[in-house]
């Protein structure tokens, strides 16, 4: 059974509503908007926007929403960040070139945000995708975090930077002039005061909130950079002999009392960003 999640807007999801009116089926789930069941594929649209395809083989169908909807599939470049919602770890950013050719590769993956997937489900398709398509990986560890924040750096300059950089590299490898999907942090006026005293800046970039519905470049970098994230975070667990939790809970709180009381501080600053207010309200000395 392959399923593929597309998000639609609210026009779309009404035509959708239309064009499949005589296919509908009955269903109790009070967040659908409708339910049907067409070529031997079930689509379930939710009303927040978000429509299900299930079934053996949901490409064609896929292309025919593609179709009604006068959905384009054009090529494009990505990028976005994962690691800033966390104490522990490193901030990773990834820019990621999607070819024609490899939307279709990326949506029988089920390629969407990585948000909103599994750790599990990442660690399983992440190594296709990059092995696939041509991208570029940051990866900031905390000690250099806390260092650059040290010297006055706030976060979304250090993303910019790190974006920036991402973008650059990524666009030099491919021959093609194309679009560049960011998935906005700050304003596009911000962010380019952050890397005005870079010696590249690359310009011609499109700002995008929810980024990873506008092109599947951007879920594919996501998908990327979160895997890097997870294996970092694995590595760190080892060294520092404890299984290191993601977010900013109140059980990372605990965690990092344990590790101070045992590690010390020092060994804090290897593996958590250390102005955190997860880290900040504790007083540490």
């Amino acid at each position: 059974m392959k399923h593929y999640t597309i998000s639609v807007n609210e026009s779309e999801l009404e035509k959708l509503n239309r064009v499949y009116q005589y296919h509908q089926i009955e269903d109790s789930n009070q967040y659908l908007l409708f339910h049907a069941q067409h070529n031997g594929i079930d689509i379930l649209a939710y009303k927040t926007g978000k429509v299900l395809l299930q079934g053996k083989e949901v490409t064609h169908e896929l292309v025919s929403i593609k179709k009604h909807l006068n959905r384009e599939d054009y090529a494009a470049i990505g990028s976005d960040e994962v690691g800033t919602g966390d104490v522990f770890g490193p901030i990773v950013v990834c820019s990621a070139y999607v070819s024609v050719q490899d939307i279709a590769y990326l949506e029988s993956l089920n390629v969407r945000d990585s948000k909103n997937m599994t750790d599990k489900m990442i660690q399983m398709i992440a190594p296709k995708i990059a092995k696939r398509i041509v991208h570029s990986l940051l990866i900031l560890p905390p000690k250099k975090y806390n260092e650059l924040v040290e010297q006055g750096y706030n976060l979304n300059k250090m993303k910019a930077l790190l974006h920036n950089q991402a973008i650059i590299k990524t666009s030099s490898k491919t021959e093609e002039n194309t679009p560049v999907i960011l998935d906005q942090f700050c304003t596009p006026q911000l962010y380019f005061n952050y890397i005005k005293d870079e010696t590249l800046i690359y310009r011609d970039i499109e700002f995008h909130t929810k980024a990873e519905q506008v092109h599947l470049s951007v879920a594919a970098a996501s998908i990327i950079a979160r895997y890097a994230f997870l294996v970092k975070m694995q590595e760190y667990s080892t060294k520092i002999g404890f299984e290191l939790l993601k977010g900013a809970s109140k059980e990372v709180d605990e965690q990092i009392k344990s590790i101070h009381e045992t590690k010390g501080k020092h060994a804090l600053t290897l593996i958590a960003k250390m102005n955190y207010k997860n880290i900040t309200k504790l007083n540490l000395s």
